[in-house]
């Protein structure tokens, strides 16, 4: 009777396995997928996060707009490209407001998606911008999507990495990372980033500075921002929290 039991125990445990094993493998082969689906998008030799780097060289936001265009005429819901040099982040963004999370699912092709697509909160102006634009994007375990985000609360990831360019239809906004804030939401005494679009006056500026300030990981103070800045946060997961986000903030230069 007990070797019975043990081989039950060891069949149970080989399907539990099996069943882990192959739902990891779905995981990845969807996200590789959909990697490859965005890396598509672009023509291969502008694909990359750091094209953006060269200043008024081929991939100026000038040469690079008429690719925008032809994605948008694909997909109205895309209000521009999201790139960090150095790291994998290289994508379309996209907004809806009258359904905020639809990208939260969907990738550009609006079929259902894990990795979803990065998109821009309801009240976030991208055009303008806002005094505070706020992005989202899932943090994949593959690094896809913000799944490198991660990487800035390292020292050295974070002293080897400063910039992000976020290209609008109407201009190239370049932004220096400021820091990185960790916090828990729907919880007591959160801060509420996410509601955040125009400072209506400096006062409201401090508080929400006052808020980063509480949760803030890792800082560049020389960058802090100052009232009448334009502020940039990249939103995505943090796992050492029950309902954790990891934001990135920068200030657009």
């Amino acid at each position: 009777m007990k070797k019975v039991i043990i081989i039950v125990l060891i069949a149970v445990c080989a399907i539990i396995f099996g069943y882990s094993a192959y739902q990891l493998l779905s995981y990845y082969d969807e996200d590789s997928k959909a990697e490859s689906a965005f890396a598509s998008l672009l023509p291969e030799e502008i694909a990359g996060p750091d094209v953006t780097t060269e200043e008024g060289g081929a991939f100026s936001f000038e040469a690079l707009l008429p690719y925008y265009e032809k994605l948008r005429e694909e997909n109205s819901d895309m209000v521009g490209w999201l790139r960090i040099p150095g790291t994998r982040v290289s994508y379309p963004v996209m907004q809806t407001p009258q359904n905020p999370e639809y990208y939260l699912h969907h990738d550009f092709s609006k079929d259902y998606s894990v990795a979803g697509t990065i998109f821009a909160s309801d009240i976030s102006d991208v055009n303008r911008p806002s005094d505070v634009v706020t992005l989202y994007g899932h943090r994949m375990q593959t690094g896809a999507m913000f799944g490198s985000l991660g990487e800035f609360l390292k020292k050295d990831f974070f002293d080897a990495h400063h910039y992000i360019v976020f290209d609008t239809f109407t201009g190239r906004n370049e932004y220096i990372i400021y820091g990185v804030m960790v916090e828990a939401v729907n919880v007591e005494g959160e801060f509420a980033y996410y509601y955040y679009s125009d400072f209506a006056d400096e006062e409201m500026f401090n508080g929400f500075m006052a808020g980063v300030q509480k949760f803030l990981k890792i800082e560049r103070p020389a960058v802090r921002p100052v009232y009448g800045d334009k502020i940039l946060l990249l939103s995505t997961c943090e796992y050492t929290h029950e309902d954790g986000r990891l934001i990135v903030i920068a200030v657009r230069i």
